[in-house]
């Protein structure tokens, strides 16, 4: 069961690192090194930031085990699932709300340097309340993959940033046939 798990989830994990390393190749290629490749970067890496420490660090590191050790009874487990589900889309929601409403500053905090060139500022503030929502859903998908962590479904979970990379890859291609912007269309 170990070497099955095991395997499956890196083959998920393989494939999709190789497919976000075909997407950073072709976001250099689209975006090169400009003032929209510079704003895109920090609006992805705002969301990204946060989703590391809600979704992947310590909520799946204190939440699988607490899942895990009420599964005895079924009943528990899901009232225990369905509160911490509550709580974690409260929490979010406000996360959410107020770095939509304090993205400028936020921006300020990671990009200091944004300050001096308004226009960039402007884009990066821009396509950073676009993808800023991406934690909401990113954690709570992270929510519903620790609870297949427990019951020992490791497939679903190891492929979810696979379809991010598809379709990041995809929106390049896209942008390009119907000559939209690239930062915006990502």
């Amino acid at each position: 069961n170990l070497i099955t798990s095991t395997s499956t989830f890196g083959f998920f994990t393989l494939i999709s690192r190789i497919l976000g390393y075909v997407r950073d190749i072709l976001i250099a290629i689209f975006l090169g090194t400009s003032l929209f490749a510079d704003a895109f970067f920090v609006a992805f890496r705002l969301p990204n930031t946060f989703r590391r420490l809600f979704a992947e660090g310590t909520f799946n590191a204190a939440f699988i085990p607490s899942y895990a050790g009420e599964l005895q009874d079924k009943e528990i487990a899901d009232n225990f699932a369905k509160n911490i589900f509550n709580l974690l889309f409260i929490i979010l929601l406000l996360i959410v709300l107020l770095a939509e409403i304090f993205m400028p500053q936020l921006i300020y905090l990671i990009a200091p340097g944004f300050y001096k060139d308004p226009e960039k500022l402007k884009l990066a503030v821009d396509l950073s309340r676009i993808t800023f929502p991406f934690l909401f859903f990113v954690c709570l998908a992270s929510f519903f993959a620790a609870i297949l962590n427990s019951y020992n479904k490791f497939a679903a979970a190891a492929a979810a940033p696979i379809i991010l990379n598809v379709i990041l890859i995809g929106s390049l291609f896209f942008s390009q046939w119907f000559s939209i912007s690239d930062v915006l269309i990502l």
